[in-house]
């Protein structure tokens, strides 16, 4: 059986675990069979009602024995604890092959180990089944989007993890980079037609093709030696030291940046990505006809951007400003609450788009609810006297949740599409830097439509799923109850016209 998330298959489990300890509970108190005492009392009291109590008790022995074979059935379908389920009988496939196997989650670390076989009721056990197929069929009819804003938020928060690499490329920066961009600002080159292929900013970025092919980065070289790099004698020459032959050498800039004799730095900084975020730029560069190199520099440039910037933090003066000028406790905690309140909306937005963590946090939420179904569900069939009509309605609820993942992969379908449509067809519109407020723009307007249809979406389905089984139910129930009870011929009042057959015609002509 397939469930929708990783985290499902756990609390799946444990779900169905606290079923049977709350059905054991309540059958091992008697409270499981006060249902069918109240079927018989009800019975009894129907019995006595009418006036005929020999015809009344028939009848009201005939329901009895349904009532009591319709609450039996319940117990024994759904009710009691038969098809073993655990976590090995649980798969999530991610039809996209993007999210790791159950076994690869920090979920299986965590849960696994504390979770033992737990028992399901056979009707319940097809109710999942039926709701995963029908889901996992739907989703599979979509096909795998490229996802586009999930691929940019990623690549948006790459960070330099090695220190090593960190501290080269602040020395690179502050050795090779500033010097030639100096050069560059006094002299003014003709370098339209590079500007023209690499962009108008080309020369704001360290690894600048302007710098790299007329000369600046070959004018300067590393003040100390880079680790990785040997000592030449020729290069470096001998005023730098005194007898003892350096261990390593100050390259070039160009030659620092593009590797050789030693590391290219540039490779460094592209090995800083998180893994298998190369493979889906990849899939970008084929589809909008960029080159490799492109979007390799493309990352570099969101790489040392994100380094240089510091996120906004609130620190104890700021926050305790007006206390300190004497304006009462009252308003500096006020202070404070704003400065922390917009710090961590400013944080909240720029380093973890809120659209996307309710997308990240709808199937977690779907796995506590429908965990919490399970849980419950015993409570459930004896509050409603195990009543069929209490199990059709929480069947169509875990249908219900289930089919949720597929109107989830639908938003996915149209914000992948939809980004797609608003960003064009060039590469550097994605992870371009040039045109970012065109792209913040852009992505927040995908971003308010998607996030309201992720929560917007489910909610209208439920309702209407929700008006449709209850008038489904009210029917269904209607027609149970619905036949009127025999009444007895002393039970008529006067001008009831009695039907005597032939032996009335008779009395009739006699004159009686």
């Amino acid at each position: 059986m397939n469930v929708q998330h990783p985290l499902e298959t756990f609390t799946t489990v444990f779900g169905w675990l606290q079923f049977e300890t709350i059905w054991s509970i309540l059958t091992g108190t008697g409270l499981a069979f006060i249902p069918f005492a109240l079927i018989i009392i009800q019975a009894w009291s129907r019995a006595h009602q009418g006036t005929e109590a020999k015809a009344g008790s028939r009848k009201s022995v005939a329901d009895a024995e349904v009532s009591i074979a319709l609450a039996l059935s319940v117990v024994v379908l759904a009710g009691q604890p038969a098809i073993q389920l655990g976590t090995t009988a649980l798969d999530y496939e991610d039809p996209c092959g993007e999210v790791p196997a159950t076994s690869d989650t920090p979920y299986h670390d965590v849960f696994d180990d504390t979770l033992s076989q737990a028992h399901v009721p056979v009707w319940w056990y097809g109710t999942m089944a039926l709701g995963s197929g029908i889901t996992g069929a739907a989703i599979s009819g979509i096909g795998c989007p490229d996802d586009v804003v999930q691929t940019r938020l990623d690549f948006d928060r790459q960070r330099i993890h090695d220190e090593s690499v960190a501290h080269q490329v602040e020395r690179f920066a502050a050795e090779c980079f500033v010097p030639a961009r100096s050069r560059y600002q006094r002299e003014r080159p003709d370098v339209d037609g590079i500007l023209e292929t690499y962009g108008e900013d080309d020369p704001a970025y360290i690894g600048s093709r302007v710098f790299l092919s007329q000369g600046y980065y070959d004018r300067y070289r590393a003040a100390r030696p880079v680790e990785g790099w040997p000592f030449e004698e020729s290069r470096d020459g001998t005023a730098d030291f005194d007898g003892t032959e350096p261990q390593y050498g100050r390259p070039y800039c160009s030659e620092w940046w593009q590797g050789g004799a030693g590391p290219s730095l540039r490779q460094m900084i592209l090995e800083q990505q998180e893994p298998g975020l190369w493979d889906r730029v990849q899939h970008w560069v084929s589809t909008w006809g960029a080159t490799e190199e492109e979007a390799e520099d493309q990352l570099i440039r969101t790489i040392i951007r994100n380094e240089s910037h510091q996120p906004m933090y609130a620190h104890g003066d700021l926050a305790a400003s007006d206390a300190t000028a004497g304006q009462g406790m009252g308003q500096g905690a006020f202070s404070a609450l704003t400065v922390s309140v917009g710090t961590a909306w400013h944080n909240y937005t720029q380093h973890g788009p809120m659209m996307y963590t309710i997308r990240s946090m709808a199937p977690i939420i779907q796995s506590f609810l429908l965990m919490g179904i399970y849980m419950l569900l015993p409570l459930m069939l004896v509050f409603s006297s195990y009543s069929w009509m209490g199990v059709f309605t929480a069947t169509i609820a875990i249908i219900s949740i289930k089919f949720w993942s597929y109107l989830w992969a639908v938003v996915i379908w149209l914000e992948d599409h939809m980004m797609r449509a608003l960003t064009g067809p060039e590469i550097s519109s994605l992870f371009g830097t040039a045109e970012e407020s065109v792209w913040d723009t852009h992505r927040q307007m995908v971003e308010m439509a998607t996030g309201l249809l992720h929560i917007g979406l489910p909610l209208i389905f439920s309702m209407v799923v929700a008006w449709g089984g209850y008038n489904s139910l009210k029917q269904l129930g209607s027609q149970e109850g619905g036949s009127a009870p025999v009444s007895s011929a002393g039970q008529r009042g006067p001008g009831t016209t009695y039907n005597l057959g032939r032996e009335g015609a008779n009395l009739s002509r006699r004159g009686l």
